[in-house]
């Protein structure tokens, strides 16, 4: 790192790093990449290997899979160290000289332990480009997105903020949907019934939509219909909150265009993946 000091980036600017995931099926590392996509909202960041890259920041290693364990036991070129640390998750904790994070993934507990791994990590390469700057300038040899980002202008942060729209008349649920999508730079809104919600959705243009089921007024089978049936909505992810989940009550959401379901209460991981999926970033890459 060509910075004196290893610290999070500041608000005006923000650091990437390279995450290399060993062990996992497609599916999962499926999965894994759409949510860790949130974490572009945060002052620590972590993306997939491009083409061109040589090395990785920082790995995770799925510890129900042996021989990704066994991987990590080795100490060649290409595994862990202390300047490109690993964090190791699985249903079973196993002894490793990283740090464990359980399955199911607690998502925010599993950001916040990688940035913790990664604070070391810089604090040993700040350590080891000062002790031996003839040998190790701290930058090469690295990715090139393990660099401090250009500043974003001031006047484009607010419009690249994507909007979300909550709809449920339960105070408890709105103030639990703002605590745990605000932190991620959420624009987030709310409305207590569905007339109050489609308004809205004419208005503004939103990322998603949660739509709670039962409400005064219309319910949310009917929201959601009429914003798929609308021309200028019909593009925007709705997705039900329900404590309902018979086959009939699904096949209801689905005939009126829902794109997902999430049970309540709502599960605060859960509801990260959702979201993920609907991100412009995750659909172009469907796309692509």
């Amino acid at each position: 790192m060509t910075q004196s000091t290893p610290m999070m980036a500041s608000p005006e600017g923000s650091h990437r790093f390279v995450l290399e995931m060993r062990g996992f099926t497609e599916a999962e590392k499926s999965m894994l990449t759409s949510t860790f996509r949130l974490t572009s909202r945060r002052e620590m960041s972590y993306v997939e290997p491009e083409m061109g890259d040589s090395r990785a920041d920082i790995y995770l290693i799925n510890a129900d899979n042996p021989e990704a364990l066994e991987e990590l036991a080795r100490r060649d070129i290409g595994v862990p160290n202390a300047h490109s640390p690993a964090v190791v998750i699985g249903r079973t904790a196993v002894e490793t000289p990283w740090p464990f994070v359980p399955k199911p993934i607690h998502w925010m507990r599993l950001f916040e332990k990688l940035d913790e791994v990664m604070q070391d990590a810089l604090q040993e390469r700040n350590r080891r480009s000062t002790q031996n700057p003839n040998q190790w300038d701290g930058t090469s040899l690295r990715r090139s997105t393990d660099q401090k980002l250009k500043p974003v202008p001031a006047t484009t942060v607010l419009a690249d903020r994507e909007s979300v729209l909550v709809v449920d008349d339960s105070a408890t649920v709105r103030a639990f949907m703002r605590i745990k999508l605000s932190p991620f730079q959420f624009d987030v809104d709310f409305a207590e019934t569905g007339e109050e919600a489609i308004e809205k959705a004419n208005i503004k243009k939103y990322t998603c939509i949660f739509l709670d089921i039962m409400m005064p007024g219309i319910d949310g089978y009917e929201v959601c219909k009429r914003i798929k049936g609308n021309a200028k909505t019909k593009s925007t992810a709705v997705v039900m909150l329900t404590s309902k989940s018979s086959m009939i009550d699904k096949f209801r959401g689905s005939w009126s265009g829902c794109n997902a379901y999430l049970s309540k209460p709502v599960a605060e991981d859960e509801l990260l993946a959702t979201i993920a999926k609907f991100l412009p970033s995750a659909l172009e890459s469907i796309r692509d």
